[in-house]
């Protein structure tokens, strides 16, 4: 027998074990952030066209079906998602136990949701089109919500290369699809072929990888899928809250308003939504590493977590300062005529871009720590008090802001129950948010923020584009000269990413969690 004489101990393990871990992180985050950034592109080039092509009021339709779809199979969630990525990035073996059974039961939901969705249609004497349209998008949606747990089991075990080629090709087949529509002049009912198509690959391609690296296996037990689903019920709750923010609203839009404010509103969102880029590696990547850590300590997970806080605000402000600052021209570039009125909305979603990040950090140490039931209240209580705003306002600034008005309502709801919800997140945290280094950084923000917004008007005077820029290159001047984002760093973090191929790495110094 051989014996390991190396001088060694268990803290000095440990240590090795969570220097791997932030290496295999900011490794998975370079590859799958490669993917995003592709996919990004190709999101970017297509949106404005489908804009273009359709006008206001053909563009509500068509999202309007994809929300009232989306709305009926939030229920086959099931909150697995949740579950895999807490439980499978210790356990892998785990998932065979479970994804079988589930997927059966899902496709025995897709079966009734389908017949239900066509006798709601039929009651509404909606167009043939866009009952056409509603089916399809409804196809997708089951495909897209199980394509999303194959996608966990893979980030629960690190293994996102295959993945990020994935995402990279069926996006080209979406994109493709559109455009093809595009030039061809297809007509609205078949506009969400390519999605179905997409994800079509998607899951072919996510069970291989699944098979390859974790061993998974197609495996009907349904005792341990039923001890699973129970402990499922929180994360599904939750889930299905968070999925009809979004959904729902914009379904009552297109009741309580137009169909042309449902396009004004997807025209807002449409942008908005890019700056959600990086919303994907919070679940693939923070929260198996946070999984880890919370196996290991309650301390070093709330080390983590404030420093994951820190870091979001870092990336998201400035992209919420560059909506604000520019929101008419983004919604010139991006939908073209016809959606000047949706500037307004633009300027009022674009705070929830942080505010949702700093959520899904605070909701993933919830969970960690065991109160996931926390989490869940606040999204019921999103889910409840976002429709009832929307119940209220959309009629009310319909009317009195004309054109625009209700686009405006139903982003102003949004904004005002999401701000709720953060600040339940935080106050039910405590001192696990933020510590001093936190605070200072972001009151070093906020003085930078308001020294642009007080500029803005000053420079009024200078083309659009480029009195962007110049306020772009101020507020880096003003982050950096400030100190509320250290370049060092940000260098540490790509030393960790190059040395990722270390067989025994040497222990790094990374900086201080708390």
């Amino acid at each position: 027998m051989t014996v390991n004489t190396q001088n060694s101990t268990p803290q000095d393990s440990g240590q090795g074990d969570s220097t791997n871990e932030v290496r295999g992180a900011v490794r998975n985050t370079l590859q799958l952030g490669g993917s995003l950034l592709v996919t990004f592109a190709i999101a970017l080039a297509i949106r404005p066209l489908m804009a273009r092509y359709l006008g206001p009021e053909a563009l509500g339709y068509f999202s309007w079906a994809d929300s009232f779809s989306a709305t009926f199979f939030i229920v086959t969630n099931l909150g697995l998602e949740t579950y895999i990525r807490k439980e499978v990035a210790v356990r892998p073996e785990h998932a065979s136990d479970f994804f079988g059974t589930t997927m059966l039961v899902r496709l025995g939901m897709t079966v009734l949701l389908m017949g239900a969705l066509a006798v709601v249609l039929h009651f509404r004497n909606e167009p043939p089109e866009v009952r056409h349209l509603v089916q399809w998008f409804a196809l997708a949606q089951a495909l897209i919500i199980i394509n999303a747990c194959m996608a966990a089991l893979l980030h629960a075990k690190g293994k996102v290369a295959g993945l990020s080629v994935s995402n990279i090709v069926t996006k080209l087949i979406w994109g493709g699809g559109l455009a093809l529509a595009a030039a061809g002049g297809v007509g609205l009912q078949w506009l969400a072929i390519p999605i179905v198509a997409a994800e079509s690959v998607k899951l072919a391609v996510g069970w291989r990888l699944a098979q390859t690296h974790l061993g998974l296996r197609f495996r009907v037990d349904w005792a341990a899928t039923r001890r699973v689903l129970k402990d499922c019920l929180p994360y599904f709750l939750t889930a299905a809250a968070l999925a009809c923010n979004g959904r729902v609203d914009m379904s009552l839009l297109g009741t309580l308003g137009s169909m042309k404010e449902v396009g004004w509103y997807w025209g807002a969102w449409n942008i908005a939504s890019l700056t959600f880029l990086i919303n994907p590696i919070f679940g693939w990547v923070l929260m198996p590493l946070m999984s880890r850590a919370a196996s290991r300590s309650e301390a070093e997970l709330t080390q983590l977590t404030r420093r994951s806080l820190e870091g979001t605000l870092s990336v998201t402000v400035p992209m919420m300062m560059a909506m604000v600052l520019g929101a008419h021209s983004w919604v010139r570039l991006m939908n073209g005529p016809g959606f000047d009125e949706s500037t307004m909305p633009l300027r009022v979603l674009s705070p929830l871009f942080v505010l949702v990040y700093v959520t899904m950090v605070s909701s993933v140490w919830l969970t960690m720590m065991n109160k996931p039931w926390w989490v869940t209240a606040a999204a019921v209580m999103g889910a409840v008090l976002d429709p009832l705003l929307n119940l209220v306002l959309v009629p009310v600034l319909h009317e009195r802001l004309g054109d625009g008005g209700g686009a405006t309502a139903t982003a102003l709801c949004m904004l005002i129950t999401e701000l709720l919800v953060t600040a339940l997140f935080l106050w039910r945290m405590g001192r696990a948010s933020f510590d001093r280094r936190s605070l200072v950084m972001l009151a070093k923000t906020t003085a930078v923020c308001l020294v642009c917004f007080a500029v803005d008007p000053l420079l009024s005077f200078i083309q659009p584009w480029v009195r962007l820029g110049l306020e772009a290159f101020l507020y880096v001047a003003l982050i950096l000269a400030s100190g509320a984002v250290r370049p060092a760093e940000l260098a540490l973090v790509f030393k960790l990413a190059r040395n990722r191929g270390a067989p025994a790495p040497a222990p790094v110094a990374v900086p201080p969690l708390a």
